[in-house]
């Protein structure tokens, strides 16, 4: 063999020997030497090129950074016979690479722990507490108008003539005790994972619920239209009964003025025939015979007049 290949041998199992030897630690990362199955002094924060003995030393990288922990969505019973879908998310990171890989090895052990402890925790506490509760995140009283009707049969209290919500809000405070109580946990468990913190990340109805709620909202709403209705027949019945009114006033005081004119008319009418029947009596009596002959004489009638009757007198000079 020659010496230039013998060189080059050398050279490559140089490098291969140096880069079974080094590592490198990104800044968000931490590292674990693990020698032959057990780790070998502590954990590695310093980032950059560090080394190790090839072939029988290992390295693992863990996260230096703020972890997120996503849970399944589980149904819960709430302590006043409600049934809701629980999202809920959470932010962890290592504390302690050394001890994390002793207990769970990695992050994906770290997760199912996590699962176990947090989805256990968010149950137990939900579940003892009423849905109002659960869902409002503040003590601030809600003022209702008298026809409105709390989703959950929430107790009211009467305050000036409105009602206000007398359900605390405990939503906060329950996320706080779950984080205290899953990150006591994890100090006893010794598992070196610190959790950061636990929302709620969606409150839902189940089905069931849900159609409840709907067909309360339904009945609500029909309540609240079947008083508008009764209010609006009051309002029309009420216009109805003035308009009824003033019809029979103007009727009235039409009427009334139409009997002044009429009786006007005839007193006026009643004078002109006196004056014209003041000038002639004799031919006003001999009209108003006839006239009293042409409604009381017919072609089939009878007539029987004694022959000193005022209607006789006229037929007598007839001959």
């Amino acid at each position: 063999m020659s010496r230039g290949a013998l060189v080059v041998i050398v050279l490559v199992l140089a490098l291969l020997l140096f880069a079974g030897a080094t590592y490198t630690v990104p800044e968000w990362q931490q590292a674990i030497v693990v020698q032959l199955g057990s780790p070998v002094g502590a954990p590695v924060t310093k980032a950059g090129l560090h080394f190790k003995l090839p072939l029988i030393q290992k390295v693992h990288l863990f996260d230096k950074r703020v972890l997120e922990w996503d849970g399944d969505p589980e149904v819960i019973p709430t302590n006043d016979s409600k049934f809701i879908a629980v999202d809920t998310f959470a932010r962890w990171r290592v504390s302690n690479a050394l001890t994390m890989y002793k207990k769970v090895v990695d992050e994906a052990g770290a997760q199912g722990r996590l699962d176990d402890i947090l989805d256990g925790l968010v149950r137990d506490n939900l579940s003892a507490h009423s849905l109002p509760e659960i869902v409002r995140s503040s003590n601030r009283k809600m003022e209702l108008g008298e026809e409105a009707i709390s989703a959950a049969d929430s107790p009211m209290t009467e305050t000036g003539g409105q009602r206000e919500s007398a359900i605390p809000g405990l939503r906060d405070k329950l996320t706080r005790e779950i984080t205290e109580a899953a990150q006591k946990r994890l100090t006893e468990q010794n598992l070196g994972i610190q959790l950061v913190d636990l929302e709620i990340k969606r409150l839902a109805y189940t089905d069931k619920v849900l159609r409840k709620v709907y067909d309360r909202m339904i009945s609500q709403q029909l309540r609240i239209a079947e008083k508008y209705r009764a209010l609006g027949q009051g309002k029309k019945a009420e216009i109805a009964g003035q308009v009824t009114e003033e019809s029979k006033r103007i009727q009235s005081e039409a009427y009334r003025k139409a009997q002044d004119i009429l009786g006007a008319g005839e007193g006026e009418a009643t004078s002109i025939y006196a004056q014209a029947y003041q000038q002639d009596p004799e031919f006003y009596r001999l009209l108003e015979t006839l006239r009293t002959y042409k409604g009381s004489l017919d072609d089939r009638g009878v007539l029987l007049l004694s022959t000193d009757s005022e209607l006789f007198r006229y037929l007598k000079t007839l001959r």
